[in-house]
């Protein structure tokens, strides 16, 4: 066996240990010239939402920030780490942006090539669905640039969240909704922009809400 095959080898194994192994999309969808799935995974994105880590280079994750750029919380702190903070090092450096802007910079590897930070709010943490339809789409613009066909949008509901250790099992399935009817508004916003759009319901509790979006689109 030669020593690039046996990186080569390794290197797959890395990627599919790394990530929640073949789970399959529990919904497709092809409109607007577009391949939009739904994966649903508890906190680990899906192995074959990457595919194969030849195939990465071709992929941006999409997460929600505010203008100063800090992941911190929810998928936004999520993408952070698996990119060991680089991503971050490199927002801090641009930031502050003002609300409906985005920063692509790198992603994690074996998973995707590029982290796309999407302005959905305002300094005060306020949003609204303009908001977040501009600012995704903008990202998305962004990656496309640089080269990305295909989109990881995860589900944005923690983040939108203001006290999500105080509010009620109600409130939280309030936002859940608003997530979900916006984020598919925003993959409609992202046609001509990517070929594949992956939506990550890392939630399975909300799943249902974005199966029943997802067949409206």
């Amino acid at each position: 066996m030669t020593i690039a095959l046996a990186d080569a080898r390794r290197n797959i194994r890395q990627s599919l240990n790394l990530a929640t192994p073949f789970i399959l999309p529990s919904l497709r969808v092809h409109k607007y010239d577009m391949h939009v799935m739904l994966w649903v995974a508890k906190r680990k994105l899906p192995a074959l939402v990457a595919g194969a880590p030849f195939l990465t280079r071709h992929t941006a994750m999409i997460v929600p920030v505010a203008p100063d750029l800090k992941m911190v919380f929810g998928v936004a702190k999520m993408a952070r780490d698996q990119g060991a903070s680089r991503i971050q090092q490199e927002a801090l450096r641009v930031a502050p942006l003002t609300p409906g802007q985005a920063f692509v910079g790198s992603g994690a590897k074996y998973r995707y090539a590029y982290t796309a930070l999407a302005v959905i709010f305002d300094e005060y943490k306020r949003t609204s669905p303009d908001l977040i339809r501009t600012a995704v789409r903008n990202a998305a613009q962004l990656a496309n640039e640089r080269g990305a066909t295909k989109l990881i949008l995860p589900d944005f509901t923690e983040n939108l969240l203001a006290q999500p250790n105080w509010i009620t099992s109600g409130q939280r399935r309030e936002t859940a909704e608003i997530a979900a009817f916006t984020t598919i508004e925003a993959v409609r916003a992202c046609r001509g922009m990517a070929d594949t759009v992956h939506i990550w319901c890392w939630n399975p509790e909300n799943a249902p809400l974005y199966e029943r979006e997802l067949k409206r689109f």
